[in-house]
């Protein structure tokens, strides 16, 4: 089995139907998770390897903030920067905080706490070691002014728009932007993505990873009804399709 990523959400699937998808994008799904979970990954895995390990280089004692830490990028990316012995905070609404608190990050109300506030009470007024935006438009601005002086690093997958970059320049810390898509446009790094996915795998079997996905149950015929799921905002979790 494997999963395509793409659009409202991942599909599940046989292989033989994708039978044109590049080898070197593949790897084994873990045994420990479920079709369903494993078919939840690539996507989130992918960009959230991209931006932490790739990018930010997260290592042991970082403080990293995750922005839409309950998202389907977010959680994910809370567990990776876990995983490389990170402690993590991560941004979400009221609805979510016991979520990311399940995912093993401190919760952060975005819309009850001022991002000064946050900094001081987390870090003591140094900034975050990594801040990871998942979120874009005034999240990034805000990660920004939420980074540590000088080593600090910004890293977003989100990146669209116009942004001031002197709350960015005042601190000396730097920016990447993280476009997944760009190897499966050009080319070019596609045994990297197929290397993330084993990377994971081997997390996932080691009990360091595992998706959330929403119970609800969509087929190709009810695709409609998980698009306003997503629109809404009200799954708990990852939404999957299933493709008979």
């Amino acid at each position: 089995m494997y999963g395509l990523t793409g659009g409202v959400g991942d599909v599940q699937g046989s292989l033989a139907e994708y039978a044109a998808v590049d080898a070197r994008l593949l790897a084994r799904t873990a045994e420990s998770l479920s079709l369903r979970e494993a078919a939840a990954l690539p996507l989130a895995v992918v960009t959230s390897w991209e931006a932490l390990v790739h990018r930010a280089q997260v290592g042991a004692g970082q403080r990293v903030l995750v922005h839409g830490g309950a998202g389907g990028v977010g959680q994910v990316a809370i567990q990776i920067a876990r995983a490389r012995g990170a402690e993590v905070f991560a941004t979400g609404s009221a609805r979510n905080l016991e979520t990311i608190a399940r995912l093993g990050a401190t919760p952060i109300d975005y819309n009850a706490t001022e991002v000064e506030d946050y900094v001081a009470a987390h870090t003591g007024g140094d900034g975050f070691d990594v801040v990871f935006d998942t979120v874009g438009g005034a999240t990034l601005d805000r990660s920004f002014t939420a980074v540590r002086t000088y080593t600090g690093r910004v890293v977003s997958a989100l990146g669209w728009g116009t942004h001031s970059l002197a709350p960015l320049s005042f601190r000396g810390a730097s920016y990447s932007g993280v476009f997944t898509l760009l190897p499966l446009l050009t080319g070019q790094g596609r045994d990297a993505h197929g290397e993330i996915l084993r990377e994971a795998s081997a997390l996932a079997d080691a009990g360091a990873l595992r998706p959330l996905v929403d119970p609800r149950r969509f087929t190709l015929d009810t695709v409609a009804d998980a698009h306003a799921v997503v629109e809404a905002g009200t799954s708990t979790g990852k939404i999957v399709i299933d493709v008979p």
